[in-house]
């Protein structure tokens, strides 16, 4: 992976940030985030190496950019995960997880169970909660995914949310399924292979058309189909 800084240079940089923000005299210690950065940037390779937006990969070349705030975002997520599953103090770990809210407003816990390939686009305002997620999710800037009655919802593979989607509750989104612009679902199934979106009326509307599937914009539909 081609990285905008060195792998010491970007924990220096996320250890000063966490201090900055969080100048609470308990201060993050460095060496708690060394193995975690490592396994984050391993995870966040594998991801990028099936994004096939220019900025991510090229030529099967993935390429982290630390001031290219929507892979940040990623990568703080993934760090977050990573040093939870190593069993960091709960004091740093927080501070990791609370950075990506002050810095992107992403509201992503730690123990949420993303999948090993997704992207988050803009991702300000963005909500994921402990949903059972599947690999080439998308989501852009505004998304809720959350609870209701304690029942979190399931997502397919290749789902992609658009601008100010909320999905809630007892809802399962099947494969390859799309869900337009500030649209709301609520335990509700939609089927594979669909479009949800908002008619004229504010109704929503339901259309099997998998070839205006969001995810196609940023995976190959070969590799949706191999992994």
């Amino acid at each position: 992976m081609q990285t905008s800084i060195p792998q010491d240079s970007l924990i220096d940089y996320v250890h000063a940030q966490l201090n900055t923000f969080f100048p609470d005299g308990q201060s993050v210690v460095r060496s708690d985030l060394l193995p975690g950065t490592s396994d984050a940037l391993g995870r966040l390779e594998y991801c990028f190496q099936r994004i096939r937006v220019l900025r991510y990969c090229v030529d099967k070349q993935t390429r982290f950019n630390h001031l290219y705030s929507d892979q940040y975002l990623m990568f703080l997520w993934f760090l977050s995960s990573s040093l939870w599953k190593r069993g960091i103090n709960e004091n740093s770990l927080n501070k990791v997880y609370l950075l990506n809210k002050c810095l992107h407003a992403f509201d992503c816990a730690f123990d949420t169970a993303l999948p090993d390939v997704f992207i988050v686009v803009h991702g300000v305002g963005t909500v994921l909660g402990k949903a059972k997620y599947s690999d080439f999710f998308v989501a852009y800037q505004g998304c809720t995914v959350g609870q209701s009655q304690g029942i979190y919802p399931k997502i397919g593979r290749g789902v992609g949310l658009g601008a100010g989607v909320s999905v809630i509750g007892d809802s399962s989104i099947g494969d390859y399924a799309s869900i337009s612009t500030g649209c709301t679902i609520v335990n509700t199934l939609v089927e594979p292979s669909s479009t949800v979106y908002r008619d004229e009326t504010g109704k929503l509307i339901f259309r099997k058309t998998r070839a205006a599937a969001i995810a196609l914009q940023y995976f190959l539909e070969e590799d949706l189909l191999e992994l």
